[in-house]
């Protein structure tokens, strides 16, 4: 800040220089943080809404463990079981038992991405509210700064000289 500015506008080189500091860190922080939110966002949204591809995309290794799982003991009871219809009757209760993992995989999922979306989107609104806020303190502590400077005080000091000689004069 030149000799001038400091004269007529105030000076605090630890203020301008930590403004600096914290307008770099919140625009990077804020590039960062939109993009991952996008990406979630839109993630969660496709789950919220059913989409097969995005449910497939996070449950992908459940499920298919759950299937393997399933076609292992289909397979150890057409080897080993009894030949008689409990068999059959077992390997039907195991895909009813995988059917039935998945469902609840799929239930959880959505439930938890929606209260993550709500999470998300309330958490955004007190960013932005304390944004909002931080915004106007800095801008009074720029126009204390200036209020303190020479034209400032001058400015001030005569804007009230005049008012007290309008209001003597009434």
């Amino acid at each position: 800040m030149s000799f001038w500015s400091s004269l007529f506008g105030g000076q605090n080189k630890t203020l301008n220089a930590d403004i600096g500091n914290i307008g770099g860190i919140a625009n990077f922080s804020t590039g960062q943080g939109e993009s991952d939110i996008n990406a979630g966002t839109s993630l969660l949204k496709g789950i919220v809404s059913g989409d097969a591809g995005k449910i497939s995309q996070v449950l992908a290794p459940q499920i298919s463990a759950a299937k393997k799982s399933a076609q292992e003991n289909m397979k150890s009871t057409a080897e080993f079981g009894t030949r008689s219809g409990g068999t059959a009757a077992s390997n039907a209760a195991t895909s009813d038992k995988v059917h039935a993992e998945i469902t609840n995989l799929i239930g959880n999922l959505t439930g938890n991405a929606a209260s993550s979306l709500l999470s998300t989107g309330s958490g955004l609104l007190g960013t932005g509210l304390q944004g909002y806020s931080d915004q106007i303190n800095a801008s009074q502590i720029q126009l204390q700064n200036w209020s303190d400077s020479i034209l400032g005080l001058g400015v001030t000091k005569g804007a009230g000289y005049l008012e007290s000689a309008a209001l003597a004069s009434i």
